[in-house]
């Protein structure tokens, strides 16, 4: 019996040992560990978007894990990140953010829904966490919330240089399909007064509940009777690419103007041949954009998640705004203190952009911040032309845009 007993607690350290051994997934104390909580859409239309997204945070936790952590007040952290499936819903966003915050730890939820952000910065204050708002929705960043930093670009500037190039091709009618939701009525209200500002026509506009709808003929068939040049495309890459094939199919033979979410060499997986393409203007894929870091980046996300996978620019997005967002910890001296860390992000800007993990691996090229919130970074656009893609563009954003009221 005596033996007997030795060999269970043998093998019962053993496997004590082995749930920890080096390579296991486990939860350091909340004392040892800084916790990125994400929200986002993990399932329905918008789950390859939210997915990209969710994979840049990884790979940012993944970075500053393999350099030992991150060292804030004389102190190693390492990095994790901990994901929540909203279905794009604002109400699940909420009570997803408030578990991450008071049951994960985290002090900063990222978050890709505009509608959702605007939920949560109803609570952000009084909870005491930061929001990192992966919209182009300017309204975010000049509301006066004072925990919020927002990574991508003012979709004004997308709207300015895809309407430029529109016009550049003699098109003058557009019909609008951008999603029902509240970053498609923001963009779409944006460009509609921009189109006619021109002189250009709207000939419809038809919302799309792309997180529902499969089937696109219908609101296709009621567009393309409006005879329009160009076609306002805005839910997200497969469902783009669904209603542009569909369109095809219905004997559309005019462009596109898609909303900076859906990607091209995303849509490009989804559609039968380049040609189906003819016509697109959208933002450049981040592999093919001319910013350092690139191809060091997408090593590092082929190598982990697979050779196939495009190179979505939300992953590189994502990416620099969780090492940003570590470094401004670095900088500010604290995990803790939140609105020290913020003042970092965006009041020392640069010490932190001069961080070596942040400085050797940003892909997407930030340099600077303004104190609403908004990070500075140039883009670029792209079009198809003959089966083929055309010489990027820049995407002109003065300081201006980054500040100015929508």
């Amino acid at each position: 019996m005596k033996k007997t007993s030795l060999w269970f607690w043998f093998f019962i350290v053993a496997f004590m040992i082995f749930l920890i051994a080096p390579g296991q997934t486990v939860r350091a104390s909340d004392d040892d560990i800084i916790t990125i909580g994400y929200s986002g859409p993990l399932s329905g239309g918008a789950a390859k978007f939210g997915l990209n997204i969710q994979w840049g945070l990884e790979l940012a936790a993944d970075e500053i894990n393999a350099l030992g952590g991150a060292s804030v007040g004389g102190k190693k952290y390492k990095v994790r990140v901990v994901s929540m499936d909203d279905r794009f819903q604002a109400a699940l966003t909420v009570n997803n953010a408030k578990r991450l915050v008071q049951k994960e730890g985290a002090k900063m939820v990222y978050n890709p829904n505009s509608g959702a952000i605007f939920a949560l910065m109803a609570i952000n204050e009084k909870e005491k966490f930061i929001i990192g708002a992966y919209t182009t929705t300017q309204a975010v960043v000049t509301s006066g919330n004072k925990l919020l930093f927002k990574g991508p670009l003012p979709m004004q500037a997308y709207v300015h240089a895809f309407t430029e190039k529109a016009w550049a091709h003699g098109w003058r009618t557009c019909a609008m399909m951008p999603d029902a939701y509240e970053y498609g009525k923001i963009w779409s209200g944006i460009f509609q007064k921009a189109w006619q500002a021109k002189g250009g026509t709207i000939t419809t506009n038809i919302p799309v509940d792309f997180m529902k709808t499969t089937d696109y003929y219908p609101l296709l068939t009621k567009a393309l009777a409006t005879k329009p040049d160009v076609l306002l495309l805005g839910s997200s890459s497969e469902p783009d690419a669904i209603q542009i094939r569909q369109a095809r199919e219905l004997g559309y033979k005019g462009g596109f103007i898609l909303i900076e979410r859906g990607k091209l060499d995303e849509i490009q997986v989804f559609v039968d041949n380049m040609e189906t393409l003819n016509g697109c203007i959208g933002s450049t894929p981040l592999g093919m954009t001319p910013r350092e870091h690139v191809k060091k980046f997408a090593e590092k996300f082929h190598k982990k998640y697979g050779a196939d996978k495009p190179l979505a620019t939300e992953l590189g997005i994502s990416y620099a705004n969780a090492l940003i967002y570590v470094g401004a910890m670095v900088v500010a001296g604290t995990t803790t203190d939140v609105y020290k860390i913020i003042n970092a992000m965006l009041n020392k800007t640069k010490d932190v952009l001069a961080l070596p993990f942040v400085k050797n691996n940003d892909p997407y090229g930030y340099t600077g911040a303004f104190p609403n919130g908004a990070l500075k970074a140039k883009t670029f656009g792209i079009e198809v032309a003959n089966g083929k893609y055309t010489k990027s563009f820049v995407i002109d954003t003065p300081d201006a845009i980054y500040t100015a009221k929508e």
